[in-house]
């Protein structure tokens, strides 16, 4: 049995289930007030909801309750998979035609400057290649979290969000590989063997095929259900909503378990599967089910974004806690600036010369790089796993450490780079608290 399946029954049979419960509902109800309070002196609520997270995981440790971070790491998976299938019903292929091809290009040149600009930037700081370049692939992944609660809070509309929402999809695909062959070269480093050429492809072919696979799956299934629905059912709403949450929890089970081909366990990205099911569905349904399911998902969403956000706050103190006795301080903090600093610069360069190949407006060339700097849950499960892959636990306790000091940086700061973005690009006011620019009908 696992630990984390020990933890649910412990709690079940002491009663700390209620407990954990009636902490939830702290958190959502303060982090809800914490979001105004900060919002009234211009930092964004997203911003005000990590650091409200950061004291509660503060808090718990002081009362001994480190160990709900596994469980809240659960409960923060499940909160990516919405916040992915949310963005997935943003993806309309007949408006994305025209933006496609400077699409890929923005996505593919930002994240390979990403990778390589904080591989080489932790290598030249004489950490061993073959970390490095985990680090780097890890550098890659941006958390869709608060570009999707800021665009959908402020209504933003422009060039920079049409932009920036569809680039998700493309750039989760080009991380699992990036990622997938880095994490087999650096097993066989660390293990002292060679890896064969089928052992560093088919692990991340797979996972993209199968994810995008069983997603088209699950997005066809759902649209079939909202197909049939009679529109003058009193009973609409309901179904909308259940058949929605039933979609997105499938989504997201499978993405986390995986499954076995033959002898070989087969991971699947708990981003790009919920994403394509929102995809599928969202280019198969008509208008108005398309209408009908984000209005549900809207209604719903204001709790699952406060507690993903105040959630992984405290689950990030909790992890640094945990760890924090098995690297050096000062080398951490040295290597985590390092990783900081060089990710930033990869974003902002590889964003303006994938805009100016991809003939972006200006603003998206200068802008873009800002809105990709949140990094969150995706990049701390990436290190977890390859935490767990690496036979020297030192490199893999390194990994997971400077993931999550870069992520509580980034989370803490990013927001402030998405609001400062959209009002330099004429998507928000100066205050950042509503549209000024509205698309033309």
């Amino acid at each position: 049995m696992d630990i984390l399946a020990q933890q649910f029954i412990f709690l079940a049979v002491d009663g700390g289930g209620y407990e954990l419960v009636m902490l939830l509902a702290i958190m959502i109800l303060t982090g809800m007030y914490m979001g105004r309070v900060a919002e009234k002196f211009r930092i964004p609520n997203v911003t005000g909801y990590m650091a409200l997270g950061i004291v509660f995981g503060l808090l718990l440790i002081f009362l001994g309750r480190e160990y709900l971070v596994d469980i809240f790491m659960t409960i923060t998976m499940f909160c990516l998979g919405f916040i992915a299938f949310s963005i997935g019903l943003e993806l309309d292929f007949g408006k994305l035609r025209r933006r496609r091809n400077e699409v890929i290009i923005v996505t593919l040149i930002q994240a390979t400057a990403a990778f390589l600009f904080t591989a080489l930037g932790l290598f030249l700081f004489r950490l061993d290649l073959h970390i490095a370049l985990v680090l780097g692939a890890i550098a890659i992944a941006t958390e869709p979290g608060p570009i999707l609660h800021m665009t959908k809070r402020y209504k933003t509309r422009g060039e920079l969000t049409d932009t920036l929402v569809p680039l998700h999809g493309v750039e989760d695909a080009f991380a699992i590989v990036v990622f997938g062959l880095v994490l087999a070269y650096a097993v066989g480093v660390d293990q002292g063997v060679g890896m064969s050429f089928s052992d560093i492809i088919f692990g991340p072919v797979f996972e993209l095929l199968f994810s995008v696979l069983i997603g088209v799956v699950i997005g066809y299934v759902f649209s079939l259900f909202i197909y049939r629905l009679d529109y003058h059912d009193a009973d609409k709403d309901l179904v909308v909503f259940v058949t929605t949450v039933v979609a997105i929890l499938a989504s997201i089970s499978l993405a986390n378990q995986g499954f076995y081909l033959g002898g070989i366990h087969v991971h699947l990205s708990p981003i790009l599967l919920p994403m394509v099911v929102g995809i599928t569905f969202a280019n198969l349904s008509s208008r108005l089910a398309k209408h009908e399911t984000e209005h549900m998902l809207d209604l719903f969403s204001p709790p699952v974004i406060i507690a993903f956000f105040t959630i992984v706050g405290a689950e990030m103190v909790f992890l640094i806690y945990l760890e924090s006795g098995t690297v050096p301080g000062v080398m951490l903090l040295a290597l985590a600036f390092v990783y900081i600093i060089s990710r930033i610069i990869g974003k902002l360069f590889g964003t303006y010369i994938g805009g100016v190949i991809g003939k972006s407006t200006k603003n998206v060339q200068k802008y873009l790089g800002f809105c990709l700097l949140p990094q969150a849950q995706a990049a701390m499960a990436l290190a977890l796993y390859a935490r767990a892959q690496l036979s020297n636990p030192l490199h893999g306790n390194l990994i997971v450490l400077i993931t999550i000091i870069g992520t509580l940086v980034y989370e803490l700061l990013g927001p402030f780079g998405l609001r400062h973005s959209f009002i330099r690009c004429d998507e928000v006011d100066e205050h950042g608290a509503c549209i000024i620019k509205q698309r033309k009908i």
